[in-house]
């Protein structure tokens, strides 16, 4: 065991004597190459750019060429990863744009003004309950705009201004288990009352007996809810229960018009409500 220790003192020293020799005294072009071979090998960074004469000096031309060569090519996949993010940039842009230019061409066949307004804050503990968007009082939205997602090509409701702060609100999703719509079903207009279930499907209450209720029966808001305007797009019919003995009406599961984990854009109807729908505040405000 103590030889091999010995041994490896020695060569350290003997390595380390060498190093030094070559550092203090004139070398032969061989050995300046290999070591400025070593020293690329380990410090690329040193030799980029065009200020690197006085380390190659006394170097055989192929050898700068080669040292050239692949200063090139580290240059090259530089630029070829930022050219990369660029692209995939460009990419995200052109997608927003389409979507948005869909989005806007839509709303101005909407029969209701607003102002479109971004999501800005998702919380996982809330997914279906709410979120924010960044537009507020300074904007003119109030206390219970209603406000609609666009989903293929058609507006859908997707729930209602909460909380109004001068440069954004908080937006009560209708999938949120405290919020609910007064709604008609299919060509009747049959009233119903869809509510909020805390998860990406909408339940439906208090359905009348002699409604014709279907898998895939549409579902719009009602002239009888004064929150939000009629005839707008809430969902779809997913599955109908039973009537129970003790009930005059059926229950039936509804697929939301609009996926609040799609969104990122929505548009804020601006609507003249009264003031006893209104909070307080907003009343005095107004």
């Amino acid at each position: 065991m103590s030889r091999e220790k010995d041994a490896a003192n020695y060569a350290v020293v003997f390595f380390t004597a060498v190093s030094i020799l070559l550092l203090l005294f004139p070398v032969s072009k061989i050995a300046h190459t290999v070591r400025i071979a070593a020293s690329y090998s380990l410090y690329p960074s040193l030799h980029y750019g065009a200020r690197y004469t006085h380390y190659v000096r006394n170097v055989p031309d192929n050898f700068i060429s080669l040292l050239e060569t692949d200063q090139e090519n580290r240059a090259l996949k530089d630029k070829v990863r930022e050219l990369e993010v660029r692209l995939q940039n460009a990419s995200a842009a052109a997608g927003e744009n389409e979507r948005l230019t869909k989005e806007m061409g839509l709303s101005r066949s909407l029969p209701w003004g607003g102002v479109w307004s971004r999501i800005v804050n998702k919380t996982p503990a809330d997914w279906y309950g709410s979120f924010y968007i960044d537009r507020g009082s300074e904007s003119g939205v109030t206390v219970n705009d209603t406000v609609l997602g666009m989903e293929q090509g058609k507006a859908g409701l997707a729930g209602r201004v909460l909380e109004v702060y001068p440069k954004f609100s908080k937006v009560l999703l209708l999938t949120n288990g405290a919020a609910s719509a007064v709604c008609a079903i299919g060509p009747e207009g049959l009233e119903a009352l869809v509510e909020g279930k805390g998860t990406w499907m909408l339940k439906m209450n208090y359905v009348p007996e002699e409604a014709v209720l279907t898998e895939g029966t549409e579902v719009v808001t009602s002239p009888g809810g004064l929150l939000f305007p009629p005839g707008v797009s809430v969902g779809k019919v997913k599955k109908v229960y039973p009537r129970e003995s003790s009930m005059n009406f059926v229950t039936a599961d509804v697929v939301p018009s609009v996926n609040v984990n799609t969104l990122k854009e929505v548009f804020v109807l601006r609507r003249s409500l009264p003031e006893e729908l209104l909070g307080p505040r907003q009343a005095e405000k107004k």
